[in-house]
């Protein structure tokens, strides 16, 4: 598919996701950068993965009441969770972009689940309040395997180790939460900066296991 029509094709989308409140206002760029590239470079079968992705993570975020992402997401939190994916993709490594999402997928389940859970762990504080940036609960755990591994089956459908890429994605969102620490110590670095560099680390470790 030519690359200014699948951009094309993934800008309508955007807009329709954005209007349907999936995606914040004015995020339609980004969107359709990170669904276009691999719809040109992937077919419809990454496309519909990048989709499922902004469904799953949308419809965990309408049901946390207290989600910060219940109105849809900004730009360059678009960006930060799915371009390094969608580059993967184009640069013709579906085994680092599934494991991207996979990431991303794990750690929107582990942060609008585990923020719901009575408490959660601070590796530097120890028991906080659930939602605390960078500590972890149970159910948020559970939740985070259970993001990456529901990107096995669309591992299968790109013909690549989905073992590789479940692993992966628990990495990359276990490195998010790492992370997460040194937005507590540097004003300069956010949690797009977070999210960036863990579905980066997600793609990586998918592409070494394999």
């Amino acid at each position: 598919m030519n690359l200014l029509l699948a951009l094309l094709i993934a800008f309508v989308v955007a807009v329709l996701t954005e209007r349907m409140g999936w995606l914040g206002p004015k995020t339609a760029w980004a969107a359709a950068l990170v669904g276009g590239l691999p719809l040109w470079a992937g077919g419809f079968s990454a496309a519909l993965a990048v989709i499922f992705f902004v469904a799953l993570g949308s419809i965990a975020s309408r049901l946390n009441p207290g989600s910060h992402d219940r109105t849809g997401r900004r730009a360059f939190q678009v960006l930060a969770n799915g371009l390094p994916a969608a580059l993967g993709m184009a640069l013709g490594s579906p085994i680092f972009f599934a494991a991207a999402l996979a990431t991303a997928a794990a750690d929107t389940l582990a942060t609008e689940i585990g923020s719901r859970s009575r408490w959660a762990w601070h590796p530097l504080k120890g028991r906080v309040e659930s939602g605390t940036n960078a500590a972890v609960s149970a159910p948020g755990t559970l939740a985070l395997v259970l993001g990456a591994g529901m990107f096995a089956p669309w591992a299968w459908w790109l013909d690549v180790p989905a073992g590789a890429v479940v692993f992966g994605g628990i990495a990359g969102a276990l490195a998010d939460t790492l992370l997460g620490l040194f937005e507590d110590r540097f004003e300069w670095w956010s949690n797009d900066l977070t999210n960036l560099l863990a579905t980066t680390t997600g793609g990586l470790v998918a592409l070494w296991l394999a």
